[in-house]
């Protein structure tokens, strides 16, 4: 008997339901989500769950209701979203870690280039006939922590090597190193040697134990025209915090991907719950890091090779610690 496969992604196009068909079909039986109600009777024989963002009241209702799930894939690299305490207690969960790595890499370098050289500052400033005097900083001679030293972290490190940096340094805590980094050290360290940081890079999940792990204490011990830019997840840094610090701080710059409050529907008008928009100091983008046309279909390729690694018996890649969020 085939397994019986959950795909509960939104918004999905013909194409992709005859791809996802043809590549997982001959192994289980597929029920997508907007063909499926929460009590259809199949949701309780689901093995497999293939899920991207489980904020939609029907996916939540769903996933509450596959008693029998053994297995959610995620199609994007942050878990956070998942209602763990409502899931299957020996439910096990891969994320696309390393899906758009590159992709998201290249954006951060985007955005520390474009802090660093003051570049929407001076375009802001070029439009009304005035020219600025400020002094855009070097990557060359910084040096840079990333925060979060994984696949995204290396892609990064490997990018800004060429640059000719003082000093890379990677934060994890497994102690992970490579060729692209100089030095590697555990998150209980980084009070010691933040004060010397240039550059701070976050990739950082959002889990239990780094939400708002960037405090008001962490930034007050940085440089006072250092950059910080978050590619991660916006909650790992202390909201409240990185605004005063930016307005009493004017030669400290931010570089932010991810935020704190998102629209609820497309085209909402949407501000974070400090006026960050008033700032001179800062770089923002909507959330666009790991976007390119045509990512959608690598995410989907990435998520259901891991999903054909569970149906054959092998060991599935990017395990989550449910422990990191309950």
């Amino acid at each position: 008997m085939k397994k019986v496969t959950l795909v509960l992604l939104r918004n999905l196009s013909e194409e992709d339901k005859n791809y996802i068909r043809e590549k997982i079909g001959k192994y289980t039986e597929i029920y997508f989500l907007d063909d499926i109600e929460p009590d259809h009777p199949k949701i309780r024989d689901a093995e497999i769950a293939i899920v991207s963002m489980a904020r939609g009241e029907k996916t939540r209702k769903i996933l509450s209701n596959a008693k029998n799930l053994r297995y959610i894939q995620t199609l994007v690299a942050g878990v956070d979203n998942l209602p763990f305490t409502e899931l299957p207690r020996n439910v096990v969960i891969a994320s696309n870690a390393g899906a758009n790595a590159e992709e998201v890499a290249e954006f951060a370098v985007a955005l520390t280039l474009t802090a660093a050289k003051k570049i929407v500052l001076f375009d802001k400033e070029m439009r009304r006939g005035i020219w600025r005097s400020d002094t855009p900083h070097l990557i060359r001679d910084s040096v840079i922590m990333i925060l979060g030293y994984g696949k995204i972290g290396r892609e990064v490190a490997k990018r800004l090597r060429p640059f000719k940096p003082k000093k890379i340094i990677g934060v994890n805590r497994r102690g992970f190193k490579d060729d692209y980094i100089d030095e590697v050290i555990k998150p209980n360290m980084l009070d010691k040697v933040i004060g010397e940081v240039d550059i701070l890079i976050s990739a950082l999940p959002l889990t239990k134990d780094t939400r708002g792990f960037i405090n008001k204490n962490l930034l007050d011990k940085m440089k006072k025209d250092a950059i910080l830019v978050n590619v991660g997840r916006g909650p790992v840094i202390d909201e409240e915090a990185l605004y005063k610090h930016l307005r009493e701080n004017p030669e400290f710059t931010a570089a932010l991907d991810v935020w704190w409050r998102y629209p609820s529907r497309r085209g909402e008008e949407t501000f974070q719950n400090y006026p960050f928009h008033e700032l001179e100091n800062i770089v923002m983008t909507p959330h666009m890091a790991g976007a390119w046309k045509g990512f959608r279909r690598k995410l989907l390729s990435h998520a259901l090779e891991n999903v054909l690694r569970y149906l054959r018996g092998e060991e599935i890649e990017n395990k989550v610690r449910i422990e990191d969020y309950i």
